[in-house]
């Protein structure tokens, strides 16, 4: 699921300009909130990169999302949820607006256009939750890795180069982002490497989106794995 900003270019200015609103710094590695914490602040990335993940009931977490700029966290404020329900982490040092949730939801309902862009974005990324969710039980993990490898290409911890991109992250955060064993992903990684479709190195994969996403079944030519 590749998140969605409220606005393509900027912030919308009137939700900066809202009563209590105050700019926060999170120092890499620092926890923004965790699902048990009262939803009564929502968060607008201004720099930085922020991971957010499903935290299961033994402790076991998933990597949902990776955020930037111009994207938010804290979606639990809008449907005026109790709790967060979700840990939101800070993977570099960061700079986040938050934002009351009793003033957030009194400048929705007086300025539509904004409220709408909220709402789109909203939609676009539950419809893409939505069709994720409803191919798990078709793909096997080589292509829920690539399908995953493929939209964290254009997440913040991604940074072009001259090989497709260089995305910043480890096989344990990317078995949790596909639900899988780190084993099974390892494995999994280590033949596309051997078939020279992905380089790894010190926390960080090199590949070229086009490539891996020309083997997922769409792309007509599917090469089956053991993982």
């Amino acid at each position: 699921m590749q998140a969605s900003s409220i606005n393509e270019h900027r912030t919308p200015p009137e939700l900066l300009q809202l009563d209590g609103v105050q700019s926060q710094h999170f120092r890499a590695g620092q926890t923004i909130h965790e699902p048990e914490d009262p939803a009564n602040l929502f968060y607008l990335i201004e720099s930085g990169e922020v991971r957010l993940y499903d935290v299961a009931s033994g402790g076991t977490a998933r990597l949902l999302e990776i955020l930037g700029p111009d994207e938010w966290v804290g979606t639990a404020v809008l449907g005026q949820m109790p709790v967060y329900a979700r840990r939101a982490v800070a993977v570099t040092d960061a700079v986040l607006w938050a934002i009351p949730a009793l003033s957030l939801r009194k400048m929705l309902a007086e300025h539509g256009e904004v409220a709408l862009q909220i709402i789109e974005s909203m939609v676009q990324r539950l419809q893409a939750a939505w069709s994720e969710g409803s191919q798990l039980v078709f793909d096997d993990c080589r292509l829920r890795l690539i399908k995953t490898l493929v939209r964290f290409s254009n997440s913040p911890a991604a940074k072009r180069s001259a090989d497709g991109v260089v995305l910043r992250i480890t096989h344990k955060q990317l078995a949790q982002a596909v639900g899988a064993a780190r084993e099974t992903i390892s494995v999994c990684l280590t033949e596309l490497r051997l078939k020279n479709l992905i380089r790894t190195g010190r926390n960080q994969l090199i590949f070229d989106p086009e490539q891996l996403q020309a083997l997922d079944p769409n792309g007509n030519a599917m090469i089956r794995m053991a993982c």
